[in-house]
């Protein structure tokens, strides 16, 4: 299946095409996703997640066309 990735800083974007798709076998998670791009653990653990728009975990399993963000929290004064 196909789905969009808008990995986080820093992350090895070589298994996203041009514009950011990315085949993942179906049944695959947010977490796989994740994997794909090659993001570390600890920088995992700091990330809020989206899908499709919407906050999410990164146990939910992705569905063909579904787009993943992947972002840093932040905070300004």
């Amino acid at each position: 299946m196909r789905v969009k990735i808008l990995p986080p800083y820093g992350s090895d974007r070589s298994m996203l095409d041009e514009r950011s798709w990315a085949e993942l076998p179906e049944g695959s998670t947010v977490r796989d996703a994740l994997r794909l791009v090659r993001c570390s653990p600890l920088k995992a653990k700091l990330l809020l997640v989206s899908v499709n728009g919407e906050r999410s975990e990164l146990d939910r399993e992705l569905k063909e066309g579904d787009v993943v963000g992947f972002f840093f929290p932040v905070s300004g004064g």
